[in-house]
């Protein structure tokens, strides 16, 4: 069984028979920082005080922390302190309030690490999406290959619009499928993940031109902000991809990035977070965020790169 070190403070921690005194220390200081406000972002207390809240050594702690830089949730800047990687404290209380709405997926079930999933209510996000002008008259629509948007990938297909989707990881390249060229009977399948290889044309980066002038982006997301942050699963995907999209000219000069998001992954805080695209409108299962209107709420509004 794990002993608590002495120290001249006694703090109460919860022991747990036979499991790494670093290891708690580890768990306990993860759960102190998710629990902060996600707009805190303050450097942890110093050694010394840290030390004295645990009732344990230098060693330690150290080790604990070099656990959760390691893990990606906190980053150690020498001479300035211990801070936390604010992208990755949001994703993982996001991934705790959605675990809640979330359907689960084939592969990963709810490991929502590892993928964007579709959820409860998400229809009516959709329908959001659908009614808007920008989305009636796109030609072009680049997809994201996230769960919560299959239906919407359907829905282009179905009125005869051409979409642009990467595959998982971009392990092989993107596919483009045009709606006018798939049977209806197979629209359904060519809309999913496992199904769109069969009935679409796979680019490599250096074949996007073939796609034409993409007209609308639209995404989901680990977590948007109401500043316009698109924040995802860690990997940076999209970010990449709207790098290519822009490099190759292929993106119109008025294209807009919309994001389809469940309630629980809006965060309406100030954060310090950076983020893979910025975004213009956000469609929940009960609002829709227009970026560039002001909100009470809503911090400054960003500047939009392009």
């Amino acid at each position: 069984m794990a002993k608590r070190e002495t120290s001249a403070r006694q703090t109460e921690i919860d022991l747990v028979p036979d499991a790494p005194l670093y290891e708690q220390v580890r768990d306990r200081l993860s759960q102190m920082v998710l629990a902060r406000e996600l707009s805190d972002s303050t450097p942890l207390a110093t050694e010394p005080n840290l030390m004295e809240l645990f009732g344990v050594s230098r060693g330690t702690l150290r080790r604990a922390i070099e656990e959760l830089v390691r893990d990606g949730l906190l980053s150690a800047e020498q001479g300035r302190g211990t801070f936390v990687v604010q992208e990755e404290r949001v994703r993982r209380v996001v991934w705790q309030r959605l675990s809640e709405v979330a359907r689960p997926d084939s592969r990963f079930d709810l490991d929502l690490s590892q993928y964007v999933p579709d959820f409860a209510g998400s229809n009516l996000a959709h329908k959001r999406v659908m009614k808007r002008t920008e989305w009636r008259s796109a030609d072009v629509v680049f997809c994201a290959p996230d769960n919560s948007i299959e239906q919407l990938r359907l829905a282009a297909l179905e009125s005869g619009k051409k979409i642009l989707v990467p595959t998982y990881g971009l392990r092989r390249g993107f596919i483009l499928l045009d709606g006018t060229k798939i049977q209806k009977t197979d629209h359904a399948l060519a809309a999913t993940l496992d199904g769109m290889e069969r009935f679409g044309k796979r680019l490599g980066p250096g074949d996007l031109r073939q796609v034409g002038t993409i007209d609308l982006v639209v995404t989901g997301a680990t977590a948007v902000t109401t500043d316009g942050r698109h924040i995802g699963g860690g990997q940076r995907y999209l970010a990449l991809e709207w790098m290519m999209m822009k490099q190759l000219g292929v993106l119109s000069s008025d294209a807009l990035v919309f994001a389809v998001v469940h309630d629980c992954q809006v965060i309406d805080e100030m954060v310090e977070a950076e983020p893979d695209c910025l975004l213009d409108l956000i469609c929940t299962n009960t609002e829709e965020i227009d970026v560039w209107e002001p909100r009470d709420s809503a911090p400054s509004k960003l500047r939009r790169i392009k």
